[in-house]
């Protein structure tokens, strides 16, 4: 004990020998730990931003389909939402809300415009604790509500491709559940624009009650979506969903599944957050070990005269390791309080891309507001990761400290 106390006192004396390099060395470490959680905490906010903007315009978290919906999207492909179902989604606390749905594809016309839509019939109650499609209607028109039969809300890019505005009475035609035709004049009160080109281009929402007797739906549907309270629950309430489903007959799909482009743009943009993270640590190690080489080589007499009078190459390595382990700890500590104080700067005042909001949904995206998001387990591993790889580049310099010849190290200039 005796030992470790004086080698600990000799290590923290000999971090502030050469003071403007130990705090250069310790802005080295403070810089890249704050950058790399900043960095990571604003990324896995954005990540989650994008996630519950996809989710609540239109997927939801989860979706139940006879199985082979999704794959082949057309009417023939529906199932009952039965009791035990429903009572299962009702009952479940992590469950935030459900929507029951009828989606099929359709003609839509117009005086002498025509163009294809995607049409969704939905119970206007029920879908508002899923999306938030209803907040996305533009000015002058409205969501709809629990009298409306033959009122529609449109994208307001297929509004304006087939020539129609608020109020306009349009022809739909499709395919009825039986194989009969399905044909409606349908009146728009409402046109939105949710940033999704896709959405805005495609989508036709309808009264649930209305799509069943339009298309013969009878108590048949399409889908269940469901909204959890947080998504990560979305594991659990999948499996807790398929152990009361026949998998032959029922698919349960998370928005992984719904959305595999979402992910893949989240694997990619961490991909790159990987290599970023990657480049600080190695500055944040190179400083280290730059500092603790360039140390041992301005007390290379110091250490000759040392290891003469009978200082064991041990001792030398563990004081040497000893100052490493000083400066890397001072500076993670400094470097986590500033990578989390500006963390969380942004998650109360988050990055806004409203202005570019039309630039952004050229891309697909629609998310304009990137709060930081910051975990202990950021904290840990950047913490973790740094503190490792400055002990291990010390290693070197500590050894070569431990090995210096006596007499050739005292005559060293």
């Amino acid at each position: 004990m005796r030992e470790a106390g004086i080698v600990t006192k000799l290590a923290w004396r000999n971090v502030w020998r050469n003071k403007r390099r130990t705090i250069l060395t310790l802005l080295t470490i403070v810089v890249g730990c704050a950058m790399i959680i900043f960095m990571n905490s604003l990324s896995k906010g954005g990540h989650d931003q994008m996630i519950e903007d996809a989710v609540g315009l239109n997927t939801g978290h989860i979706q139940i389909h006879e199985k082979g919906f999704w794959e082949n999207q057309t009417i023939d492909y529906a199932l009952k939402a039965s009791p035990e179902m429903l009572r299962a989604v009702t009952s479940d606390k992590r469950i935030a809300g459900y929507s029951i749905r009828v989606i099929t594809g359709g003609l839509l016309s117009y005086r002498e415009n025509t163009a294809g839509a995607v049409i969704q019939g939905i119970d206007p109650g029920l879908e508002m604790t899923v999306s938030h499609l209803h907040t996305k209607i533009l000015p002058g028109g409205r969501f709809l509500n629990s009298r409306d039969r033959t009122e529609i809300v449109m994208g307001e890019i297929l509004a304006k491709n087939i020539g129609a505005s608020i109020g306009s009475s349009i022809a739909m035609i499709s395919q009825g559940f039986d194989g009969s035709i399905a044909a409606e004049r349908l009146t728009i009160v409402g046109l939105f624009r949710t940033g999704n080109p896709e959405y805005d281009r495609t989508l036709l929402v309808m009264p649930l009650a209305q799509a069943r007797d339009t298309f013969s739906m009878s108590d048949y549907v399409h889908t269940i979506t469901i909204r959890l309270v947080d998504s990560q629950y979305m594991s659990e309430v999948k499996s807790t969903i398929q152990a009361i489903t026949s998998p032959d007959r029922v698919e349960v799909m998370g928005w992984d599944e719904l959305m595999p482009e979402l992910v893949q743009f989240i694997v990619m943009d961490d991909v790159g957050a990987y290599i970023f993270d990657f480049i600080l640590f190695m500055v944040v190690a190179f400083g280290i070990l730059n500092t603790i080489q360039m140390s041992v080589f301005e007390r290379t007499r110091e250490f000759g005269v040392m290891l003469s009078i009978g200082t064991r190459p041990g001792q030398v390595v563990k004081m040497v390791l000893m100052e490493s382990v000083f400066i890397s700890l001072l500076g993670i500590a400094l470097g986590v309080t500033l990578g989390y104080a500006i963390s969380y700067y942004f998650k109360i005042n988050p990055i806004d891309y409203s202005s570019y909001a039309k630039e952004i949904a050229v891309w697909g995206v629609n998310t304009a507001i990137f709060p930081a998001d910051t975990t202990l387990l950021n904290i840990a591993v950047t913490s973790v990761l740094t503190f490792v790889l400055s002990f291990l580049f010390s290693i070197f310099p500590a050894r070569r400290a431990s090995r210096l010849k006596p007499v050739e190290a005292i005559r060293h200039l």
